[in-house]
């Protein structure tokens, strides 16, 4: 180790000298040293602590804004929701009640008689001129194989009475598309 130079060895030790000769006043200048850069931090701590609260209010209010918007487009939402839902209860209701007109509709059509055929009465003429049946002239119901009408058995009319139902329903929604804009309507010639 190289030795310090002749001169700088009592300039590094005047601190010491100064402590050992005045030991008041010297702690008296830290003391003051000490307190004067305690007190620049505690500015540069209230400064930063401002800022931080102006920040934290300005945090907390961009978050109350957006909790208010969140749950605005929450309540629209959830209007827009149940609006569809009754939309569609609604077409439910009325696509039951249809259908249940139709299932009546097939039932009298079936206890009626089902379907006929237009044949020719005894005069030539077809049989859509003849008088209808009503309570005093039933219409005739003959099971040998000149019989005019057609006899349908259930199943088959049953059959029949859900394809129809069916085909409506296919309609309506085709009718729905068409409405909303996501079809054309069908050309007719």
């Amino acid at each position: 180790m190289t030795p310090l130079p002749v001169g700088l060895l009592p300039a590094l030790t005047w601190p010491w000298r100064l402590l050992r000769t005045h030991p008041w006043p010297t702690l008296a200048l830290a003391l003051a040293a000490f307190a004067w850069l305690q007190h620049g931090r505690a500015r540069d701590w209230r400064e930063r602590a401002r800022h931080e609260a102006a920040s934290h209010a300005a945090t907390r209010a961009n978050y109350e804004s957006a909790q208010a918007k969140a749950a605005q487009r929450a309540q629209e939402q959830r209007l827009a929701t149940e609006r569809t839902h009754s939309r569609l209860a609604k077409e439910a209701d009325d696509a039951l009640h249809e259908a249940d007109l139709w299932r009546t509709r097939a039932r009298r059509f079936a206890d009626d008689g089902g379907m006929r055929i237009a044949c020719t009465g005894t005069s030539g003429s077809p049989a859509s001129y003849a008088a209808a049946p009503g309570a005093d002239h039933p219409a005739p119901r003959t099971d040998g194989p000149d019989s005019p009408a057609i006899t349908l058995s259930r199943a088959d009319f049953d059959t029949l009475s859900a394809n129809t139902e069916r085909l409506l329903r296919v309609h309506a929604w085709g009718q729905r598309l068409v409405e909303e804009g996501l079809a054309f309507p069908p050309k007719t010639p």
